[in-house]
């Protein structure tokens, strides 16, 4: 998709958005709580050198943004929409004015009325005791250290060198 988008946009910024506990940006396999989002294995389907950034984002932030869209905008999805949502957020505060900020969400709210809705369980998995930062963590190469928090990742490269 980065691809075709920058033929219409040379200047385009692709930015991924994932899970903590995903290997997917070069992070160890960790647990997940987040359904949809991440892998514990390299998919051979990324096309990292497409990528100028990534964002990890933890269940409770993710959760924080899904419900405030779906407060503040009327606009609901799941576990990936809230993540891409945090870091969209974000990228229109920081970025220079002018800037135009296309977010993806790839699902609605209807698988989650038992989960990331649902006041008990998210009390019951710390969900709701804080909102998130109002900046991510930054690193430079995944293998600075394990991320448990929103954290931005400088420079994207393929974690096991299949591509340059």
């Amino acid at each position: 998709m980065g691809r075709v988008l920058r033929e219409h946009n040379p200047n385009l910024r692709l930015v991924g958005v994932d899970t903590i506990g995903s290997t997917i940006f070069g992070q160890p396999a960790g647990s997940r709580l987040m359904r949809g989002l991440g892998s514990s294995i390299y998919p051979g389907n990324v096309d990292y050198p497409a990528f100028d950034e990534a964002h990890w984002v933890a269940p409770n932030e993710a959760v924080w943004a899904a419900r405030t869209l779906a407060a503040t905008y009327h606009a609901s999805g799941g576990w990936s929409v809230g993540a891409v949502a945090l870091v969209a957020g974000w990228m229109a505060r920081t970025s220079e004015a002018g800037a135009r900020i296309a977010a993806i969400f790839p699902d609605g709210p209807m698988r989650y009325h038992g989960t990331i809705y649902d006041d008990e369980y998210c009390r019951s998995h710390n969900l709701l005791d804080r909102p998130p930062a109002q900046d991510p963590d930054v690193i430079d190469d995944p293998s600075e250290r394990v991320v448990d928090r929103w954290t931005r990742l400088t420079r994207v490269t393929d974690p096991i060198g299949r591509r340059a």
